[in-house]
């Protein structure tokens, strides 16, 4: 990976950045090898829009400060995605052809997307505008979009609906347009009249007027051709019928065709001149995609997270995150989409860590067991986070943030620098050796091999101790037993195996932390039929150590086995525990939840039918000028003694909370009128609101409002 860039030179953003072919043509080939490009395009079928395919395309991985941030946002997007409440990005177009610098007017049909484009913009501000506290990093991002109403106004002032040049986009198009009106009518009438006389009206193939080159034209018998004086633009196939305009309105086209070239050139002028207002405010069209595009990269990951039950990778330091590289059951994108597709059967999660209790992973065992896979997913899991994208693991997964990823991963010979497989191996290592520090992700596939075992062993045991005395996060494949030895004396490094089923010589690419694994070449040879006395020669010229060493680290690699066994079990149970306490806090909240719901239709039943013990109370008040004057005063002073006792019915806790609430400015339900509405006044001394219904004001008493819609 390269180097990060500066955050305040690339602004956090992808589109336009200079620094994405110069990283994917790195000497590392990090990116190349661990098929960054190809995973993004199985992402591709997430989004909506061409502007996010082209998002996607143009991806690269962040800064530490964007990737975080990007990963903030998909993560409140998949909220979001669970509430079914995905932001809707309808209209949204890729305004890069629009916004460059052509060369050319814009056609209309382009204005017209552009158009669209920008109203989706307005959309998606105002969408998020109300959820602040729900998805604060998305609402960041929405709040950047320009506000370009302006220009949305002056494109739809020259261009309608279907894309199609308004009349009264200029003055002098208005006039042609009028012209052509009248000259078309009066083409119209003259053939109408030409086609009822007789002498004409029976040499006529048919009674309709036809086009040939933006002509008028009758269609005349061809044998009776003279009867119609006129120029003869095209015969039909059966040379039956000839195609004639008529010298009557010969002169009206001419004058209408010379019309219509005015009104194509005015047109091309309004629209070179809207074109040229478009490209001056091109910074704040490309700012605008670079905000939506963010969005939809939200949108897919979310997306993505629901189908391939993928995640957001921790960050070491975040709540429940790993020291280091932890992948829990982790599964490389590329197989899962083979497994779709029916070219494999299933995919085999692996787990990886590196970092805690060790800086250096070195995994053995026999070709084709999965070795190279446990690199590929760590490093590419590496830079999909980078990426501010999810990766297919399990809860708990975490991924540094690291600066560089260098890989040597494949054989491939630099056949244009004329290098051997070995030494474009040793290309690619002084690469990860030159830039390795404590924040460099390096993987090594097969390190001494393609040369002398004994020197290939020296060397590469060289460049373990180079890596491990600097605690440069590594991960390496070998079939050198030497190596091997190497994490048993040094403590900052761990042995791994990958799992071989040696009766069926079938690779069950599990991975197993704490144990050094074999090649079993001997064990593969005799399986495969080879003659006995020929492994048995082999086994007897097979290099053995001393017997009181193996039998030591034979000690040790079982010590290790087990326990990294009891570790396993005692994660298995934490995150038991843990998914246990998840599922209580979500039936706590389901519970909170519920017991506010039926609080809320409690109150809601109390209020309805004291509003309507209101109603009543306001129509006996209408009836006491009926009564008595004594009878109706004392009639009066029970109205009111009841009125205040309705009135202390509705003032639970959380209507007095409403109540004191009430500014200018906030929304109330008004159950008279069933609309909610904004508060222009309160009248606290008065217990009276005055709010905005459409364009009216209406005032009501505090006993009038609420905050939820009545059923």
């Amino acid at each position: 990976m390269s180097p990060a860039p500066d955050p305040e030179a690339a602004g956090g953003d992808f589109l336009d950045r200079p620094d994405r072919d110069a990283f994917l043509d790195r000497h590392d080939f990090a990116a190349g090898v661990l098929e960054l490009e190809l995973v993004l395009a199985g992402f591709e079928r997430f989004t909506s829009t061409s502007l996010g395919k082209r998002a996607l395309r143009e991806l690269a991985p962040r800064t530490d400060a964007g990737a975080r941030d990007a990963l903030a946002r998909a993560r409140e997007m998949q909220a979001l995605h669970r509430l079914g409440e995905l932001p809707s990005l309808a209209g949204v177009t890729d305004p890069l052809p629009a916004s460059a610098r052509p060369t050319r007017a814009l056609e209309e049909l382009e204005l017209v997307a552009l158009v669209r484009f920008l109203e989706a913009c307005a959309r998606l501000r105002e969408w998020f505008a109300s959820r602040t506290a729900e998805v604060p990093r998305l609402c960041a991002v929405a709040a950047e979009i320009p506000e370009l109403a302006g220009l949305r106004s002056e494109i739809g002032a020259v261009v309608d609906e279907r894309g199609r040049v308004r009349s009264d986009a200029s003055d002098l198009l208005a006039r042609l347009r009028r012209d052509l009106g009248q000259l078309s009518r009066s083409i119209d009438r003259s053939l109408s009249e030409l086609m009822q006389a007789g002498s004409v009206r029976n040499v006529l193939s048919d009674g309709n007027v036809h086009r040939r080159g933006g002509r008028p034209v009758l269609a005349v018998k061809a044998k009776s051709a003279g009867r119609v004086p006129g120029i003869v633009h095209d015969r039909s196939q059966s040379e039956q019928t000839v195609f004639i305009e008529p010298r009557q309105v010969i002169e009206l086209g001419n004058r209408l065709a010379e019309t219509r070239a005015d009104e194509r050139r005015e047109v091309e002028r309004v629209l070179l001149l809207l074109t040229r207002t478009i490209l001056s405010a091109a910074p704040r069209i490309q700012s605008a995609a670079r905000c939506v595009s963010e969005i939809e990269l939200a949108v897919v990951a979310a997306r993505y997270s629901e189908e391939y039950e993928a995640r957001i990778a921790l960050q070491p330091g975040d709540e429940g995150a790993a020291e280091g590289l932890l992948l829990r059951t982790a599964r490389h994108p590329l197989l899962i989409e083979q497994a779709r597709s029916g070219s494999i059967e299933a995919v085999v999660p692996i787990d990886v860590r590196l970092g805690a209790e060790f800086d250096m992973l070195i995994i053995t065992g026999p070709n084709t067991g999965g070795k190279t896979l446990a690199l590929k997913t760590a490093g590419l899991f590496a830079l999909l986070t980078r990426c501010g994208l999810p990766v297919p693991a399990a809860v708990g997964t975490t991924v540094p943030l690291y600066d560089r990823i260098c890989a040597d991963i494949g054989d491939e010979q630099e056949i244009s620098q004329n290098l051997s497989t070995f030494a474009s191996h040793l290309v690619r290592i002084k690469a990860g050796l030159d830039h390795s520090t404590e924040r460099t992700l390096v993987l090594l596939d097969e390190l001494g091999g393609g040369t002398d075992p004994d020197e290939g062993a020296a060397l590469g045991e060289a460049v373990l101790q180079f890596l491990c005395t600097r605690a440069v996060p590594t991960i390496v494949s070998t079939h050198l037993g030497k190596l091997k030895e190497f994490a048993y004396r040094n403590k900052r490094a761990e042995n791994a195996c990958t799992e071989f089923d040696l009766g069926t010589l079938a690779p069950l690419y599990k991975l197993h932390i704490g144990t050094p694994g074999e090649s079993s070449a001997l064990a593969i040879a005799r399986r495969l039929g080879l003659p006995d006395e020929v492994v048995d020669l082999a086994s007897e010229r097979t290099e053995r150590r001393d017997g009181e060493l193996a039998r030591l680290m034979e000690d040790v690699r079982a010590a290790r086995t087990e326990a990294e066994r009891v570790r396993s079990r005692a994660e298995s149970q934490l995150e038991h525990v843990e998914q246990r306490t998840r599922d209580l806090a979500d039936k706590h909240e389901d519970l909170d939840r519920r017991s506010e719901l039926l609080e809320q239709e409690a109150q809601r039943g109390l209020e309805e039918r004291v509003r309507d013990a209101m109603r009543q109370l306001e129509l006996a008040r209408k009836l006491l000028d009926q009564l008595p004057r004594g009878p109706a005063d004392a009639m009066r002073e029970r109205l009111d003694a009841l009125h205040r006792h309705l009135s202390g019915a509705t003032l639970t806790e959380r209507r007095q909370r409403f109540l004191a609430s009430l500014a200018k400015g906030t929304f109330v339900y008004l159950p008279r009128y069933r609309q909610r509405c904004i508060v222009h006044k309160v009248d606290k001394a008065r217990r009276l609101v005055t709010a905005r219904l459409g364009s009216m004001k209406v005032q009501v008493s505090f006993d009038e409002v609420t905050w939820y819609e009545s059923l």
